[in-house]
């Protein structure tokens, strides 16, 4: 017979992995599209997703920006 302390346990386990489930399944991943994910620069970009730093910090930020003001993805902000 399970005392209280394993049915706390059983239920913390049972809400990470609902949680963890559900976080990766509002995951996006990107996939290289020849061309820079923010800004749309193509000239050697190769199989990376964003054309330099730059761009990438420009795109999670604005990515996080839409997350939290309820906006669907789509082209940069700027």
């Amino acid at each position: 017979m399970a005392d209280e302390a394993d049915l706390a346990f059983d239920s913390e386990q049972r809400h990470l992995t609902l949680a963890l489930a559900a976080q990766r399944s509002r995951a996006h991943v990107l996939r290289p599209i020849g061309e820079c994910h923010h800004c749309g620069a193509n000239e050697g970009l190769g199989d990376r997703l964003f054309c330099d730093a730059d761009c990438a910090t420009d795109w999670e930020y604005e990515a996080t920006l839409r997350r939290r003001l309820g906006l669907p993805a789509g082209p940069p902000l700027h």
